[in-house]
């Protein structure tokens, strides 16, 4: 892809092509753009925040302000899993589900956290550790022996997952971006889609091994300081089709200030997208969608089948998400101009309304 310049607060800093170890330089500026190289750390803590009205932000209001999560998933035709773990502040949510496509049947764990007890992730988004332990379950999201490989352990009442996400296989081109967030804060995230999957799955007296199911992964780790009323819609597929794996990522009012996280990944090469626009009965989600990007180069249906939903409404914070889980069916454009042509691949779509 073409490589823009990381624009940071106060100036330019050196183009994104270079090294970029940590997000935040020494005078506490944040480095603005899509990185092609690893960011190592991304720490709020060092960064220089100045509110609505030029003052400097109070340790109080950046602690509160800072929001993060991990996302896993894996998608073949028998076999679907997502797991999440995401940190507020005011509070925690974990959940994992595994959905079989061809029974209709979906098993999930879920649960809430106040003030984010049980959840812990570090600041590293290419090898650090997010993990929950709690109340029934363990989960643990870690970097593996090899780089560029992750691994994901879930031990829930009804499920158990033991699984490896190898970005090597096709060798991925991370999607590294951070944008600014309304006044005073700013989002960074790390996404990939497409990676091979191994491991197994557990349900019951019922073993599943992952990549004999031709599994393809997505991860999305995300943290910064987002607005204090967010929202945004997502699109995402991984699937191995008869000329290469194809990866997606999509999205729709969050990370779209100077620069877009939308794209996609074939045989791992990152393919940029412009804007992206997001059609869908709002009453009814689970009425198709279709995704169209201004560019002319993603033309997109999605036909929801299952979803998972979190709810929660405590005043000071809030969450409205649904995840849904169905099919694809349209084509993406490289910049060759080579067309993929998408039958029925199996994908993730969100709406997603938070007060943090």
């Amino acid at each position: 892809m073409g490589e823009p310049e990381a624009v940071r607060a106060g100036g330019v800093a050196p183009p994104a092509r270079q090294s970029v170890s940590r997000l935040v330089d020494d005078q506490g500026r944040v480095r603005f753009g899509i990185f092609s190289e690893p960011v190592e750390e991304v720490d709020g803590r060092q960064s220089t925040l100045v509110d609505e009205w030029d003052r400097p932000v109070s340790r109080w209001r950046r602690y509160w302000g800072w929001n993060q999560f991990e996302f896993l998933g894996g998608l073949s035709e028998e076999l679907i899993f997502g797991c999440a773990l995401a940190n507020v502040r005011y509070a925690g949510t974990v959940f994992a589900y595994a959905y079989f496509p061809k029974r209709g049947r979906m098993h999930e764990f879920s649960v809430q956290l106040p003030l984010g007890w049980g959840v812990r992730l570090d600041r590293r988004p290419e090898d650090g550790t997010s993990e929950y332990r709690g109340w029934r379950a363990t989960i643990r999201m870690r970097a593996g022996s090899q780089a560029h490989t992750r691994l994901l352990e879930v031990d829930t009442p009804g499920f158990r997952i033991e699984a490896e996400l190898d970005e090597h296989t096709p060798p991925l081109q991370p999607m590294r971006i951070c944008t600014p967030a309304g006044a005073a804060g700013w989002v960074f995230a790390r996404k990939t889609a497409g990676q091979a999957v191994r491991g197994s799955l557990r349900l019951g007296a019922d073993l599943y091994n992952l990549e004999r199911l031709g599994m393809a992964g997505h991860r999305d780790w995300t943290a910064g300081f987002m607005r204090r009323e967010t929202f945004w819609n997502w699109g995402c597929f991984a699937a191995r089709l008869p000329g290469g794996v194809a990866g997606l990522n999509i999205s729709c009012g969050v990370n779209e200030t100077s620069f877009t996280e939308n794209c996609f990944w074939w045989n791992g090469r990152l393919e940029k997208l412009d804007t992206v626009a997001f059609d869908y009965d709002r009453q009814n989600l689970r009425k198709p969608w279709r995704m169209t990007s201004f560019d002319g180069r993603c033309e997109l249906d999605f036909v929801p089948l299952a979803q998972h939903r979190e709810r929660i409404h405590l005043g000071v914070v809030a969450t409205n998400f649904t995840q849904l889980i169905g099919r694809y069916n349209g084509w993406l454009c490289t910049r060759g101009g080579e067309q993929i042509t998408l039958r029925d691949v199996w994908g993730y779509a969100e709406w997603h309304y938070a007060k943090w």
